[in-house]
């Protein structure tokens, strides 16, 4: 069986499995397992139904649904009839995804069980597919051909003034992705696969396409063991674990990573925030026989796009405590700026970092301007600018340090601070609100602490309201009245102050 992409298409690889392999297990969901050939039918019957609305290349296909069949089928059944897929989480509050389905502009929209109990809230197209309905017809023909510059998937992430902004990747990006990911792992028949990640993380990215499109068996895993998966992996006799550094932090912390016991796991890959290095000798212990690698990458760069090998030696980067994030994958190239000079650096001294190459995204959707600030060209190459303060060590890997901005990673999602703001004005009818990332440790957040000046709500009723409007994510763990907010020298609110408030009385608590 061989695996060669052709004229891009996400779905060719899987096609190819479910004629060569349809009896292996493809898919585990809530104790149900479905064969390749079964899933196969799935996606071929979702691809007709698709085209039967008149979609194209241009199309736009929402996907409303959790971790399962039904969400790994309808955007394979996209790809296959030739159109980008746009995730959206049943999990978030209406006001949410009605923002995203205004801002996207869908062409149709497909449902599970759970995205269906929401229509009636929806501003939703008028072309839906929901998990009752009875399809006939299906796609007798390969995955439709696209273009390296048409988009795969639109991915929204939060945005600085409380309206989320959307990524654009191609195919072009995310095949030099995935082939970057098969040359490194091999995945094949024989892997048994997390599914960690929401369809709204672009990491998941990964365990759909890796996992289906290789011969492997993806193993869906309960939402009511995300926070403490030891078990799930042992069980599921997992091969390959991907998920975000927080996971590991809280299986630690739960005393699960007992020395060997993921004797089974062969990859172990983590993203999306920093990874902390001491309790990766914990998990290093408990899977024994795993390679171990540290990714990064923004969602406007494909996934990840730089790695760290964790397995010789756990290269640390001293001023966070956390592991390096390494260097570039194949073709791919990063640098520092000067933030001042906005010239490039080597001389190791810390700078924004920059992104370079073909898994870059097209840009963002319907915002030239954001676009045009994120994405720059720097001596004749096109950059992204991540935001993320680093530096590079003479061996030529980099370390990342920090935001330049008010980004955090909550749980590895990824929150803009000023996004929160401006909905903790809306939700209370004021003008003076102020969000603060708090604990953070090692890079990461634990939850969010609200500053809220000239509100007569309670505090019940400001979580209740953020429940109307954010993910849960983003609702604020604790909320502060105060007369009024800190201002910095130069008159601004001082979102500084209030963290050095919160360390203080955090020390005054420990010394009584």
């Amino acid at each position: 069986m061989t695996h060669e992409s052709t004229a891009y298409n996400l779905a060719y690889r899987f096609s190819q499995c479910t004629e060569a392999m349809p009896g292996a297990p493809a898919l585990w969901h809530a104790g149900q397992t479905y064969s390749y050939e079964s899933l196969g039918e799935r996606v071929r019957k979702i691809a007709a139904w698709l085209e039967q609305q008149g979609v194209d290349a241009d199309s736009r296909v929402g996907i409303l649904a959790g971790r399962g069949a039904t969400a790994c089928a309808s955007i394979l059944g996209a790809c296959w009839a030739g159109c980008a897929w746009v995730p959206l989480n049943p999990a978030h509050p209406l006001d949410r995804l009605n923002s995203l389905l205004q801002r996207a502009a869908l062409d149709v929209l497909i449902v599970d069980e759970e995205g269906a109990a929401l229509l009636p809230g929806l501003d939703a197209p008028s072309k839906v597919l929901g998990p009752g309905a009875t399809i006939q017809e299906i796609a007798d023909h390969p995955p439709v051909p696209r273009k390296a510059d048409d988009l795969a998937y639109l991915m929204f992430t939060s945005g600085t003034t409380g309206i989320p902004k959307g990524v654009m990747i191609t195919h072009a990006a995310i095949e030099h992705f995935l082939v970057v990911m098969q040359d490194r792992y091999q995945i094949g028949p024989g892997d048994r696969l997390s599914q960690f990640f929401e369809l709204t993380f672009d990491l998941s990215v990964f365990d759909l396409f890796m996992g289906l499109g290789f011969g492997a068996c993806l193993r869906v895993l309960p939402e009511s063991q995300r926070l403490a998966p030891a078990s799930f992996i042992a069980e599921q006799k997992l091969t390959v674990w991907f998920s975000v550094p927080s996971a590991l932090v809280l299986m630690n912390r739960f005393g699960q990573l007992k020395p060997g016991v993921f004797p089974d796991l062969r990859l172990s890959l983590f993203c999306g925030e920093p990874l902390p290095a001491s309790p990766l000798v914990n998990w290093k212990a408990a899977a024994p026989n795993a390679l171990v690698e540290n990714l990064y990458g923004p969602t406007e760069a494909t996934l990840a796009c730089l790695l760290q090998d964790c397995n010789s030696e756990i290269r640390e980067t001293p001023e966070r405590g956390c592991v390096a994030i390494g260097k570039p994958y194949p073709q791919m190239r990063a640098a520092i700026m000067d933030l001042e000079s906005r010239t490039l650096r080597t001389d190791g001294t810390q700078g924004e970092l920059l992104l370079a190459g073909p898994q870059l995204a097209a840009g963002y959707w319907q915002d030239r301007t954001l676009t045009g600030e994120r994405f720059i060209t720097l001596d004749g190459t096109r950059w992204y600018r991540t935001g993320d303060l680093a530096r590079c060590d003479p061996d030529g890997c980099f370390h990342h340090l920090g935001r330049t901005d008010n980004q955090v990673k909550i749980m590895g999602h990824r929150v803009e601070l000023e996004d929160i703001d401006a909905q903790l004005r809306d939700a209370c009818g004021c003008d003076t609100a102020m969000a603060v990332a708090w604990p953070v440790q090692h890079g990461s957040a634990q939850g969010i602490v609200a500053f809220i000046a000239g509100s007569d709500l309670s505090v019940a009723e400001v979580r209740e309201a953020m429940k109307q409007r954010v993910p849960e994510y983003m609702v604020p763990r604790q909320v502060k009245f105060v007369d009024r907010l800190p201002l910095s020298a130069n008159g601004k609110f001082d979102r500084n102050a209030l963290v050095e408030m919160l360390s203080a009385q955090g020390q005054r608590h420990q010394s009584t």
